[in-house]
């Protein structure tokens, strides 16, 4: 599984060179370092400002739970957990790597686990109401055709709705997860072990609840670095475009690549090696000659996947040599009662 995963990593990181240079040749590469110095600089700082964003985020939510980290560590964290969501397939790695760091600082598996979750939860609100929102402002333009606008605006509120409905339905669910007829009942390996399960959902519900008692301000506070921490992220093709001349709305390049990056996850390659490019070279093809998008594509791979990856490395490095042991994920359940 090991020797798997190091091949997926190294495939992608080659598809995802591969493939603008198909679309482009050579000329594609060549482009792709005509740019002046200052527009490099500010593609690398727009990078580094959601990777801010994101440990603000964290920052925010681990604050709450009344843990302790320093603002370094914090970023290191979040970079390394970045690191595990790009370099797995699906980006399940980013959820084991988030528990484990969050370990690391004293958090207890269910703060952990509250955590992780809360983090996902406010990405979810933010791509569900960013996503109608930009299908509606290209509804009335000619980059994208009304019905197709429509009905990307649809399905962001549905997954909005769907969340709202998750979150309503938890006692239900775990009623039935719990009751005489649920898989807890049915299962031998997960009937043995109710008592700890029950008691660990508890405890993650508990400490949902405190996250859940913060003060308007300190929502407001955690959606807005949420959502500037993905409109940097993604504003980063935009700027990369502007640069090369080409005028794509700020709206569209979020709503293609909100859908392309998220269905391209699918193909089992870690950050959707080659689904993602040739999705959004695709999709752009209307808008912007081939030539740019493979110039474009490439110095957007470098900034978005090869300098988070190698920022991601260099913070699994720093943590693990930084003073202090990690906390044992194979201890038991006993500090989930603190």
């Amino acid at each position: 599984m090991r020797h798997t995963g190091t091949l997926l990593i190294f495939a992608a990181l080659l598809v995802a060179l591969v493939v603008p240079v198909w679309l482009g040749g050579r000329h594609a590469v060549f482009a792709s370092f005509d740019l002046a110095t200052h527009a490099y600089l500010a593609i690398v700082a727009l990078a580094v400002f959601g990777w801010s964003m994101r440990a603000l985020k964290q920052w925010l939510l681990i604050q709450r739970l009344g843990l302790a980290v320093g603002a370094w560590r914090n970023l290191a964290i979040s970079l390394a957990i970045d690191f595990a969501f790009l370099a797995t397939p699906g980006g399940v790695g980013g959820y084991a790597a988030g528990i484990w760091y969050l370990r690391g600082i004293g958090a207890s598996y269910a703060q952990a686990t509250a955590l992780a979750a809360a983090d996902q939860v406010l990405d979810l609100m933010f791509f569900a109401i960013a996503m109608p929102v930009a299908a509606l402002c290209l509804s009335q333009t000619a980059e994208l055709s009304p019905w197709l606008a429509h009905g990307a605006a649809f399905g962001g509120i549905v997954a909005l709705a769907l969340l709202v409905a998750l979150v309503l339905a938890r006692r239900p669910i775990g009623a039935w997860f719990f009751g005489a007829r649920g898989p807890l009942a049915r299962i031998a390996f997960l009937r043995r072990r109710r008592n700890a399960l029950r008691g660990f959902v508890d405890n993650v519900l508990a400490q949902t609840r405190v996250l859940m008692r913060g003060s308007p301000a300190y929502f407001a506070l955690a959606f807005a670095s949420t959502a500037v921490q993905w409109l940097a992220r993604y504003g980063v093709l935009w700027l990369i475009l502007t640069l090369f001349g080409a005028y794509v709305p700020f709206s569209l390049a979020l709503l293609l690549q909100g859908v392309v990056l998220h269905v391209a996850q699918w193909t089992g390659m870690p950050a959707g090696g080659g689904g993602a490019d040739l999705g959004l070279a695709a999709t752009l093809a209307p808008f912007v000659a081939t030539a740019t998008v493979a110039s474009a594509l490439l110095l957007w791979r470098i900034a978005t996947l090869y300098l988070n990856l190698l920022a991601g490395m260099i913070s699994i490095v720093a943590l693990r040599w930084q003073p202090g042991k990690q906390n044992d994920l194979t201890g038991g359940y006993a500090d989930e009662h603190r």
